[in-house]
């Protein structure tokens, strides 16, 4: 007998933070750019989250504002343990951090090689090992979490879907 299952997708916007315990349920970020598609996932307790991060640091004048890198990891993390993830099993990946616009243009802040850095050294910080990244370059990307499976697909502009 064959059984059909219904996906449900679930955007992360802008500076949000997702979590899920459904298995149909696959977490997204559409085109990320600069911005950091941040995805944790727990397979023993079946839970995964994402944050779509914006900038690297509020500068401690955004509190909560979860689109800050040093406000929405720690939340993330939070959010993880009180859905019963524990540290040490936390599969992490992220994507993003294009230069989308030309070195030597109206962009000289890099904000996606920052927000690249941010991540990385916040996430040592913590004590959180990333187990894949396809960051950096010039194309923006999508990005996927399926949560039944802690499967996570990264799509650039102008390629197909590769797996973390």
């Amino acid at each position: 007998m064959l059984t059909l299952t219904q996906e449900s997708t679930v955007v992360v916007s802008l500076g949000e933070i997702k979590l899920s315990k459904d298995p149909q349920t696959v977490l997204t970020c559409l085109g990320l750019g600069s911005c950091i598609g941040l995805c944790m996932y727990d397979p023993i307790a079946g839970v995964g989250g994402m944050a779509h991060i914006v900038l690297p640091f509020s500068n401690n004048g955004a509190a909560g504002n979860a689109k800050f890198a040093d406000i929405a990891i720690p939340q993330l993390l939070q959010a993880m343990r009180e859905h019963n993830a524990v540290r040490s099993r936390l599969i992490t990946k992220l994507a993003g951090g294009a230069q989308m616009i030309k070195p030597g243009t109206a962009d000289n802040f890099n904000t996606g090689q920052r927000n690249i850095e941010a991540v990385k050294q916040i996430l040592a910080d913590e004590a959180i090992r990333v187990s894949a990244a396809e960051v950096g370059g010039s194309r923006g990307r999508s990005l996927k979490l399926f949560v039944g499976t802690g499967k996570v697909m990264v799509k650039s502009v102008g390629s197909t879907d590769v797996a973390l």
